[in-house]
């Protein structure tokens, strides 16, 4: 997935937001849906495939975390479980080094190879709270899957709103999931399938 491509690296979040959104109307998201974060709500479109995207909007970035037949489920404080651990990028990084950092912080996992495959698309809704610290724009969170290779129970922040994590069986993930989830968790098993490494698993 090639950030930036179509769109001038110079342009803000705020300039690059309006352009963007008129880039994919076209396109077909997987999920699209409402969600209540603590602090604001949100329409959250996803969509899976390579179009490009500006880094500026970017202001996070996640995986699904496959570990043989199963899939890192992430439970936290309010709200049902989910498959794409990850967060906000940090001044510098890169987005596979918060991808890293992240799936790592929250579900304790190491991960190999990052292979992207879309991104969730996130539109405030409403006015800003007060005291609301970015700017209320669209933005986006790249969407990778990989595979984990080595859980490190220690390197866990539970202090967060994750509360912990489990490997599920992908059979009984795709029963117990909420259907937004479920949908993520076919997506990225096509596309898994589909790679080289894939079709030995």
């Amino acid at each position: 997935m090639t950030s930036s491509q179509g769109l001038r690296s110079s342009l803000t979040r705020e300039e690059a937001a309006p352009i963007f959104a008129a880039a994919i109307a076209r396109l077909t998201p997987i999920i699209d849906c409402e969600v209540q974060w603590p602090t604001m709500r949100l329409r959250v479109r996803t969509f899976i495939g390579d179009h490009p995207w500006p880094d500026v909007l970017a202001s996070s970035a996640r995986a699904v975390v496959f570990r043989r037949r199963s899939v890192v489920v992430v439970r936290e404080q309010e709200g049902p479980p989910h498959i794409n651990p990850g967060g906000r990028r940090e001044p510098g990084e890169t987005l596979e080094q918060t991808v890293r950092r992240e799936v790592l912080e929250e579900c304790g996992w190491h991960v190999g190879p990052l292979t992207p495959i879309g991104f969730h698309h996130l539109q405030p809704l409403g006015k800003p709270p007060p005291g609301h610290a970015y700017p209320w724009t669209d933005f986006i969170h790249p969407l990778h899957i990989a595979e984990g290779v080595r859980f490190e129970r220690g390197a866990r922040d539970l202090s967060q709103i994750e509360v912990g994590s489990s490997l599920v069986p992908i059979a009984r993930a795709l029963l117990e999931l909420p259907a937004m989830e479920v949908a993520l968790l076919r997506a990225a098993i096509a596309i898994r399938r589909a790679s080289p490494a894939g079709a030995s698993r």
